[in-house]
């Protein structure tokens, strides 16, 4: 579909074509590494937020010999960039603590950085007025590091239009997202995921644009494939839409993720009614599915994730987790304990942050579906 060809380009690419027609007109790009850094801040300072991947990369050998390779290969591949100057176009990085291996990562950036701003954001790991609190003090340092970085002045009006462009986003996107619950779906998980990684990837106004023109076209489009069993997908740093097409070429359909690179990114929305900015954008991020590393939130995740197996009509759960991520470890057994009780199959798989597809993964999700349809 011509429509969609935009969108697969752009998430090929970290410095992509937007986001150099954005740095020629004397604009900033600040790469985040992680999902709950509020992207509101950066685009309330006029900076061009960017989820930072590494689409492409084979190989982490200079990253290997900084950090250790039972470190996730997410975190090896984003130093990759980083030591073969592949990020020297960005203007800053923010970095944070979600796991070990994150906060290793947050220190080899900041020990190597090559920008003017490198900023760490510290996370808290359980829900909780506490947590909400220490979100905001959070937030507040990284705009007082920003003004002082770039000279420049983040107000509450900034923040309240940052709010209102990054909802945008997310009605759109759920708008799409409605889309996935038909049989078939109207469009498939791959070229969800390619939408998905735009979004974070181009400056919110552009996005939209191309989005509000891309669903009209997709509301009428008529694909084959009715009747084949529809998946979740869930994992960490799971950004490659080549890894969800492999999944679906067995004969399936992923029409729904609790992915950090997909469908979480967007979730829930913030009160634009709300006195403080600040609070509304932490309230936010608290009501998301949270990711595992928050060590409170199972019970809850688990209440949105069965909502989303109605909702889309789930007929298997699909664990897609980084090899050595602990918290994902944990979280999978737990998952699959929940899930045995509601009778939701679940496929566990261990991969490597490159992975895209291999024989044992295609034989285990051939005997995965076979055990769906029986």
């Amino acid at each position: 579909m011509e429509g969609l060809r935009y969108f697969e380009e752009i998430a090929s690419r970290l410095d992509n074509e937007e986001v150099q027609a954005w740095k020629q007109t004397g604009k900033r790009v600040v790469g985040s590494v992680c999902t709950s850094i509020p992207d509101e801040i950066l685009q309330a300072a006029g900076i061009l937020s960017l989820r930072v991947r590494a689409p492409g990369i084979e190989d982490t050998a200079n990253a290997d010999s900084h950090m250790h390779r039972i470190n996730c290969s997410y975190t090896r591949s984003v130093l990759e960039l980083l030591l073969s100057e592949q990020l020297d176009f960005l203007d800053g990085l923010v970095t944070t603590n979600t796991c070990d291996h994150m906060l290793r990562l947050a220190g080899e950036l900041e020990a190597n950085k090559r920008f003017p701003f490198v900023h760490y954001f510290s996370m808290y790991h359980t829900l909780g007025d506490a947590s909400t609190r220490w979100f905001v003090m959070e937030m507040r340092k990284m705009i007082e590091h920003l003004e002082s970085a770039f000279g420049t002045t983040v107000s509450d009006q900034d923040l309240c239009q940052s709010m209102n462009a990054v909802d945008r986003v997310r009605t759109l996107m759920t708008r799409l997202n409605e889309l996935r619950k038909e049989d078939p779906p109207r469009l498939s998980g791959a070229e969800f995921l390619n939408i998905a990684l735009t979004g974070m990837s181009v400056p919110k106004e552009r996005f939209c644009e191309k989005l509000e023109d891309l669903i009209p076209d997709l509301e009428q489009r008529q694909i084959e494939g009715n009747g084949r069993p529809r998946l979740m997908l869930v994992g960490g740093a799971c950004d490659a839409p080549g890894f969800v097409d492999f999944l679906e070429q067995g004969g399936a359909w992923v029409v729904a993720d609790g992915l950090c690179f997909g469908s979480r990114y967007y979730q829930a929305y913030a009160d634009e009614e709300a006195e403080d900015p600040l609070h509304a954008i932490a309230n936010r991020h608290a009501r998301r599915m949270a990711c595992p590393s928050i060590m409170n939130a199972f019970d809850r995740n688990h209440d949105l994730l069965m909502q989303t197996v109605r909702d889309f009509r789930i007929d298997g759960v699909v664990c897609a987790r980084l090899k050595f991520c602990d918290h994902w470890a944990g979280y999978r057994k737990l998952l699959t304990e929940a899930l045995d009780k509601d009778h939701i199959p679940l496929l566990d798989l261990e991969r490597e942050y490159q992975t895209t597809g291999s024989g044992q993964i295609r034989t285990r999700m051939q005997a995965f579906l076979e055990m769906i349809c029986m």
